[in-house]
């Protein structure tokens, strides 16, 4: 009995009828549903100085940052989007954010976002134009 990908509750084990070819230029890829379900959850835990993300390793990004933080990103795509989730854990701040492709980083205000203190803040980026467009949303605290 053949399933639609919106009729899937569970996924257990891959077999071969849970495989998409998907053809592009005369080269094949097979993707499983499995691949359209779940991403994997990067935790880099604490951080502070320096540091480097690649953005091929996935699409959602947790940090705790204990201090300042100057931030380089890389193997960014066109069309992508990623989340990062940081929890301020005192009064850091994001110092700089550069593309290693040198493309240009877009934020409202044309300045990088202030991060809420003691709370947990996301960030969602975009590629377009060989640029990343970044959006905050702020001070998070469960309820």
């Amino acid at each position: 009995m053949d399933k639609k990908i919106s009729q899937l509750t569970q996924l257990t084990a891959r077999t071969e009828q849970d495989v998409i070819a998907i053809v592009n230029g005369g080269s094949t890829k097979k993707i499983s549903v499995e691949d359209f379900i779940r991403e994997p959850v990067i935790n880099a835990g604490s951080v502070s100085g320096g540091i480097s993300v690649d953005l091929s390793l996935g699409r959602w990004f947790i940090f705790t940052l204990t201090d300042d933080v100057s931030v380089s990103l890389s193997n960014e795509k066109e069309g992508e989007e990623f989340l990062f989730w940081v929890y301020a854990d005192g009064n850091p701040s994001i110092t700089s954010m550069t593309l290693t492709s040198g493309g240009n980083i877009y934020c409202v205000g044309g300045t990088l976002p202030n991060i809420a203190n003691n709370a947990w803040n996301l960030y969602r980026g975009f590629v377009i134009n060989g640029g990343l467009v970044l959006t905050e949303l702020d001070n998070f605290a469960a309820i």
